[in-house]
């Protein structure tokens, strides 16, 4: 199941691609930001955590060394409302070719079913989409400087997960939890 997982992601990758291309005039996305992982729960499937971990136990004992003493130092805790990503690592997501679904599609402007627009919350540190939202009016007020729209997508990551995507890729998504709480899972002692 996890090599239909896998090629489910390339064709979401794909996809995700060229979404974020479309909007490259409002993605202040680059290597070493990290915000994203840095402030959240990072909500997923039981799919994805077994094929993060897998990646996660495939890395140099090196590599997973000092993200396994992040993990161990997250779960002494109860779960926090937020937290940093225990998979980042000097500001470098150390599974990133299998990091979850939420995690691929942040950065990009997407909406609800009722149509409610969901603006990336980097754009309070003036990065994604902060060159044309206006805060005092929470919503977008304009285009791009070269005529760009900003869009928003159906990439909620529910739509990400339906079950006709399960039919199409004979794959089974299971039980959605926090990432902490996978992890307590996975690390119990």
């Amino acid at each position: 199941m996890i090599n239909r997982y896998r090629k489910y992601l390339s064709i979401i990758d794909e996809k995700l691609k060229g979404m974020f291309e479309r909007q490259a005039p409002f993605i202040k996305c680059k290597e070493g930001c990290a915000h994203c992982c840095k402030d959240g729960k990072y909500p997923m499937s039981e799919l994805e955590f077994v094929n993060l971990m897998f990646y996660y136990y495939n890395l140099p004992e090196e590599a997973q060394i000092p993200i396994y003493k992040q993990i161990k130092e997250l779960l002494t805790n109860p779960m926090p409302k937020s937290y940093v990503c225990p998979f980042l690592y000097n500001d470098s997501c150390s599974v990133y070719p299998a990091r979850a679904l939420i995690c691929r599609s942040f950065g990009l402007m997407s909406f609800y079913k009722d149509e409610t627009k969901k603006i990336p919350f980097c754009v309070d540190l003036g990065l994604n989409y902060a060159n044309v939202y206006n805060d005092d009016q929470s919503r977008i007020v304009r285009a791009a400087e070269d005529g760009t729209e900003p869009l928003a997508y159906n990439i909620d990551r529910r739509t990400l997960r339906d079950s006709q995507i399960e039919k199409d890729f004979n794959i089974f998504f299971g039980e959605d939890k926090a990432l902490y709480d996978w992890l307590k899972d996975e690390f119990k002692d």
